[in-house]
């Protein structure tokens, strides 16, 4: 579908995972998409993709905010995870953060949409940050393993990540059809002790949550704070999701015993969360807002965890 107004979209980080496919979906609807990172020429060439090389990390906020001009609406997909599970940094990724929100507000940029994890979400019924809950990423870590789709995808994103969740996964499914063997068993407990103890990803869930702090209340800006769902990753474009604000969305009722996120986390594709970006670059409803969108991720199918601009229409690698 084209849009009837075109706009200038800026994408932070065009290449990476939510990037790319955010890039192709803003193109195929007849928008200009400047991309900007260390090698936005990486997604490809279209007549209406401008790549802007720049080094977030080591240029200046006024030198930032130059890169800037020209755009509309700008959309942060910024994420360290090219460079693996190692640079999935505290405090490295919040000052990039407020550079690119000081950036943001000495350019002419009208709307700012910032993608900053599911981490921030409350959990239902509370003002509490689902990162903050103590049974978060116990119960995050058994949804994602019972997902083919994810772990390919973590193989590919985060390497070593990837590979101890699937070894995990294996264990599992196992212990289920009653074949586990001892290894199997201290497999299953060395990874929940580990997540017990500190899951490889917690700094990184809380910087995102934490970075919301720049944003809530303030309307010295124009914002809109975007999280996706916890069960986030490459899979079916159905065209569908719900939105809903500031709260995660779980699934059906607390059973007895169990925590309040367990066999109830919520998803969305890659491709499903582009649409519902795209949607609010074209139409600006959720400015000042804290939410996430939800969708179907039933079909378990592993996909591309980045596009190429090949997927668009006279685009090419």
């Amino acid at each position: 579908m084209t849009s009837s107004n075109p706009l200038k979209v800026g994408v932070i980080g065009p290449a990476g995972f939510g990037g790319s496919y955010l890039c192709v979906e803003l193109l195929n609807r007849g928008h200009t998409v400047i991309g900007l990172s260390r090698q936005p020429q990486k997604l490809g060439s279209h007549p209406r993709y401008i790549p802007r090389p720049v080094d977030i990390d080591n240029v200046s906020i006024s030198e930032l905010a130059q890169q800037f001009e020209g755009i509309d609406v700008l959309v942060s997909e910024y994420g360290p995870h090219t460079a693996g599970a190692d640079a999935l940094l505290y405090m490295p990724f919040l000052e990039t953060v407020r550079k690119i929100i000081l950036a943001v507000k000495q350019s002419p940029v009208q709307y700012f949409l910032f993608v900053g994890g599911a981490g921030s979400l409350h959990v239902p019924g509370t003002v509490e940050c689902c990162v903050d809950h103590p049974d978060f990423f116990m119960a995050y870590r058994r949804a994602i393993a019972t997902s083919e789709a994810h772990i390919v995808y973590m193989e590919e994103r985060l390497g070593i990540m990837g590979t101890a969740l699937r070894e995990y996964r294996n264990a599992r499914i196992a212990e289920r059809e009653g074949k586990a063997t001892g290894e199997d068993l201290k497999k299953i407990a060395e990874y929940e002790a580990g997540i017990k103890a500190k899951d490889k990803a917690t700094d990184f869930i809380k910087a995102g949550r934490t970075a919301f702090m720049f944003f809530d209340g303030n309307t010295s800006f124009q914002w809109s704070f975007v999280s996706p769902s916890a069960l986030y990753r490459p899979g079916k474009r159905t065209g569908k999701y719900e939105i809903a604000v500031d709260n995660m969305v779980l699934e059906g009722e607390q059973k007895e015993g169990e925590s309040v996120f367990e066999g109830r986390l919520t998803g969305i594709s890659v491709a499903d969360m582009a649409i519902a970006i795209a949607d609010e670059v074209e139409n600006r409803e959720l400015v000042y807002k804290h939410w996430s969108a939800s969708g179907d991720i039933s079909e378990d199918k592993p996909a591309p965890a980045y596009l190429t601009l090949e997927a668009v229409e006279g685009g090419s690698k």
